[in-house]
């Protein structure tokens, strides 16, 4: 298979990175060059660390694990709820 950098494409160049099993595949897949690795991974750390979920503030954490409990317990009881209603249905 043929190796595609998708931000070369993007940018209207072949974009060609290499190749990789199996060989005889002429499929295109995409991957990213070592130039845009590397312009991505500086725009990375020049924004710093607000950037990303996992560096998010502890409030935002907090919220984001009671907005998660809500909905899990949320699809729990919508399951119980069907399940009693299949089982009435019968």
């Amino acid at each position: 298979m043929k190796v595609i950098c998708s931000w070369c494409r993007g940018e209207g160049r072949s974009g060609f990175v290499g190749e990789k099993a199996p060989l005889d595949d002429m499929r295109e897949t995409h991957s990213i060059c070592l130039e845009h690795e590397t312009a991505v991974r500086a725009r990375w750390v020049a924004h710093g660390p607000r950037i990303g979920f996992y560096a998010a503030s502890t409030d935002n954490v907090r919220h984001l694990a009671w907005q998660t409990r809500r909905v899990v317990l949320s699809a729990l009881q919508l399951g119980v709820d069907l399940k009693d209603w299949a089982s009435k249905a019968r």
